[in-house]
């Protein structure tokens, strides 16, 4: 992978004053990969200071972790080490990060409805074909969006999809100075 070392400032300083500003991974997140069976190669995109990718690297999986964030990275390795788990984080931006490798699973926790839906399909097909055969992606988002906004950009791109699961995320962490009026949820889709 490559890590082009452009330096982002867009978390960081916010990093920096609230070292757990998202708190832990949603529990509805947690039980999902408690109970699977699939472990492998998993990518974290935008995964800030880390809160899955830990969580994820302590069940298993061989993680890597992609933020825009320097300090949102180095907090999550520090994190990570003290733990004796090893992930692999690197600085970039999403959109122009480049893969040298397939994963098993792709994470999209919070992430990709922020983009207007023309970076959403660029995104989702740019990692669809970043997924190892049977490879899952999961995407949570707030509950304005459906599974089947998503599942249908996935088809466009790729006929040979199937959603698993959506799922409601009710644990939802709290950041201290902002309110939350919305729920959130999460969809399983398989690249068959």
């Amino acid at each position: 992978m490559e890590n082009n070392n452009v330096e982002y400032d867009s978390f960081d300083s916010t990093y920096d004053e609230k070292p757990e500003m998202f708190g832990h991974p949603y529990k509805e997140l947690q039980d999902y990969f408690y109970k699977s069976t699939r472990r492998g190669t998993l990518l974290d995109l935008g995964c800030g200071q880390g809160r899955d990718s830990i969580f994820l690297a302590s069940l298993g999986y061989q993680v890597t972790a992609v933020d825009s964030s320097k300090v949102g990275i180095n907090q999550m390795l520090k994190k990570a080490q003290s733990q004796g788990l090893e992930i692999d984080g690197i600085v970039n931006d999403i959109q122009n990060l480049k893969l040298q490798r397939k994963f098993d699973v792709i994470l999209f926790d919070m992430l990709l409805h922020g983009f207007e839906n023309q970076i959403q399909q660029e995104l989702l097909g740019k990692y669809s074909n970043s997924l190892n055969k049977d490879g899952i992606l999961c995407i949570v988002y707030p509950d304005d969006f459906q599974a089947e906004h998503f599942m249908n950009i996935l088809k466009s791109l790729s006929a040979n999809w199937n959603l698993l699961e959506e799922i409601t995320v009710n644990d939802i962490p709290k950041i201290e100075g902002e309110t939350i009026d919305f729920n959130f949820k999460m969809m399983v889709a398989q690249l068959s």
